[in-house]
């Protein structure tokens, strides 16, 4: 006997589980993460909580924005600034993929730059 369309219920629950976690992070970043509390996001980049995006996609979006006339620094704060419903009409993007385009931003800048990492969330040295 053979049957193609078992149920693997553990597979069900982890991708729920993952689903759930996603939407969480998500909300904990539009609602948690801003310039009022930098260490908030400052610990996500440290965590790397967020997958960082690789490199040949993070120089693409930035090759749009020089296409579209868009300062990077200015998204990249809009994105912790602005709710997404409002980011997602002003710059015509999604606002969790540019969230995740800032956080591998924020790893590149903190690893090579940390004195304007400061400066960018604003830390007083």
């Amino acid at each position: 006997m053979h049957v193609d369309n078992v149920i693997d219920f553990v597979a069900k629950k982890r991708e729920r589980e993952e689903r759930q976690r996603a939407q969480d992070l998500e909300r904990y970043v539009a609602t948690q993460c801003n310039f009022q509390q930098p260490e908030k996001i400052d610990a996500l980049v440290d965590e790397k909580i967020i997958e960082m995006k690789d490199h040949t996609l993070f120089l693409g979006f930035l090759s749009i924005l020089k296409d579209e006339k868009i300062d990077p620094l200015d998204i990249f704060q809009d994105v912790f600034t602005l709710e997404p419903a409002r980011f997602e009409m002003s710059y015509n993007m999604r606002w969790w993929s540019v969230v995740q385009l800032a956080f591998t931003f924020l790893t590149i800048l903190k690893e090579n730059e940390p004195h304007t990492y400061a400066d960018f969330l604003g830390f007083s040295e």
